[in-house]
């Protein structure tokens, strides 16, 4: 099929079934750019936030996701049994605080030599480092997701992380 916005030939499957003109990367392209224009107009956002509170109150979610504390315990009991080495090195770097207030410490490796070896991300880098990583157990050491390089320096670490900035 001809996509009508880039003029080019492209895959059914590059289409959405609703038989749009336009190919799912022109449409996600179009709608991003529209949705950065929207969040420069404060009036925009603000009804934004009013319809998600709305939507919140209305699908009762405030306890419906809730873990009780016995839920709370068994899953960290789980996670510690499943990684102790993970609960080792936060126990081993407890008493090290982030140069800057609001940073977070993130450990790069899991071996006993390198617990004390941490980088210093903000909140905003740490999660998003974590979104695109994967533990390996076996290693003790991140891998990336997209291509399971594994991260196995503190600077490829450094690395893949700054490589992120520009990612939403």
């Amino acid at each position: 099929m001809l996509c009508k916005k880039c003029n080019t030939i492209k895959e059914q499957s590059e289409f959405y079934k609703n038989g749009q003109a336009e190919c799912k990367t022109c449409i996600k392209k179009r709608v991003r750019e529209r949705e950065i224009l929207l969040r420069q107009d404060p009036e925009w956002l603000e009804k934004e936030k009013q319809r998600h509170r709305e939507k919140y109150f209305r699908l009762e979610y405030k306890d419906k996701h809730k873990p009780t504390t016995e839920m709370k315990k068994a899953a960290m009991a789980k996670y510690m049994k499943k990684f102790p080495e993970r609960l080792t090195a936060r126990n081993a770097t407890r008493n090290m605080k982030p140069q800057t207030e609001g940073n977070e410490l993130h450990h790069w490796s899991y071996n006993k030599d390198h617990f004390k070896d941490v980088i210093e991300l903000t909140v905003l880098d740490h999660n998003k480092a974590h979104r695109y990583m994967v533990y390996d157990p076996e290693r003790k050491m991140y891998r990336r997701a997209d291509n399971n390089i594994l991260l196995d320096t503190r600077e490829s670490h450094i690395e893949f992380i700054n490589s992120l900035k520009d990612k939403i």
